[in-house]
């Protein structure tokens, strides 16, 4: 098979990622890299491949280590070509219940991981997030999604500006998350199109976004500690839409 250009494929990782990979898009994969151990559990894989006659290669532990340049790569790297990416308007124009995550500077690629991994599990429409590289397709933070990364969109954009003009022209209704003011998150409604923003480990939202909120959360707890990592606040809030939704 012809080489990709390199903007054209990238290095799946991990047990989960790989074979969420391989049963959405199988036929995106150009070759697989897999540890001796890991032959019979990839099995159905590698027997996909040689039926489409592409490569494999049974490698060793340390050899996985240089090619995907981390080790957590738990016996199997892929290359693939990369998926198509979905647009804001994708995202904000759907019909029906739509439940969008904004994030704001996420640049953690294993806070990103996470918070794709919580989107997959709750059923989130997508996530919009603004940062200076294009995280979420980075091998880290779809290793760290386990597999969630395939079915929950994630779209880069560099500023808001499209994302607030759709939201007003398809009513849906702003939130945001703050540790000293709004309502408990036990209180909140959310309407059936809502999109909540969070913001960066540490500083949170940016005062300029915060003012364009039509509602703060406030997420109950002991006050033990003044606020949580985003990705376990994101979670708390999915879990409560969900409940609303199920």
């Amino acid at each position: 098979m012809k080489e990709l250009k390199k903007n054209q494929e990238m290095k799946v990782y991990g047990r989960h990622a790989a074979l969420k990979l391989f049963e959405k898009r199988p036929q995106d994969i150009i070759r697989a890299y897999i540890t001796q151990d890991g032959v019979f559990e990839y099995k159905k894989m590698i027997r996909y491949l040689v039926d489409q006659k592409l490569a494999y290669h049974v490698v060793t532990s340390e050899e996985l280590d240089n090619i995907s340049k981390a080790t957590h790569h738990e016996g199997v790297v892929l290359l693939v070509k990369t998926k198509p990416f979905a647009t804001v308007k994708d995202l904000m124009t759907k019909e029906g219940r739509v439940f969008i995550l904004a994030l704001e500077e996420v640049e953690n690629p294993h806070n990103l991981g996470a918070i794709m991994r919580s989107a997959a599990h709750f059923g989130v429409t997508g996530i919009i997030y603004l940062a200076k590289v294009p995280v979420a397709n980075s091998a880290a933070a779809i290793r760290t999604s386990e597999g969630g990364s395939e079915s929950v969109p994630a779209v880069h954009v560099s500023d808001w500006t499209e994302v607030f003009n759709l939201a007003k022209n398809n009513k849906y209704k702003t939130f945001s998350t703050s540790s000293h003011e709004g309502k408990s998150l036990f209180q909140v409604k959310f309407p059936e199109k809502s999109i909540v923003f969070m913001g960066a480990e540490g500083m949170g939202l940016s005062e300029k976004l915060l003012k364009k909120m039509e509602e703060l959360i406030s997420i109950p707890g002991t006050g033990n500690v003044e606020s949580l990592n985003v990705s376990n606040a994101t979670t708390a809030i999915l879990t409560e839409w969900f409940r609303q939704n199920s």
